[in-house]
């Protein structure tokens, strides 16, 4: 009787648990995990794509600010070989005209300034090193003239 009882209200009960729908995700912020898989796999250019995309088409999206500081990050990411500085520096500028007071305000702020500085750095190494080659022409001039 007591087996008869138990499977009567495992029945019951087993049709009160109705198994719930894995949630779709749909619109930008299916876009942002496409970018972030693509982060994931080592394919930038594509991540960078979908991350611009989420911007252009969504921009008041509650996710568009990450998008856009991905994308400076990306341009700055050690790891893409095809990393460019100065487009990391103007989308870090960017992120921070468009969302002053975004939590992520103050990362952008301090890659704005380790950007700045190594482009500086940059611009300052490939100075002094024309300014090496110009020396090493002129002492080279100078010992001709000194041989004669």
């Amino acid at each position: 009787m007591r087996k008869v009882i138990s499977v009567i209200a495992l029945i019951i009960f087993a049709g009160c648990v109705t198994p719930q729908p894995s949630a779709v995700v749909t619109g930008p912020e299916a876009d942002y995990q496409n970018a972030v898989r693509s982060v994931k796999e080592k394919k930038y250019h594509s991540a960078i794509t979908a991350f611009r995309k989420i911007v252009a088409d969504e921009p008041k999206s509650p996710i568009a600010a990450d998008a856009l500081f991905e994308v400076a990050h990306l341009q700055a990411f050690s790891d893409n070989p095809q990393k460019d500085y100065s487009q990391a520096l103007s989308g870090f500028n960017e992120f921070l005209r468009r969302y002053p007071d975004h939590a992520k305000a103050r990362d952008a702020e301090n890659w704005r300034a380790v950007l700045k500085l190594l482009l500086d750095t940059k611009k300052e190494n490939d100075r002094l090193n024309k300014s090496i080659e110009q020396l090493k022409k002129l002492d080279i001039r100078h010992e001709e003239r000194r041989s004669k």
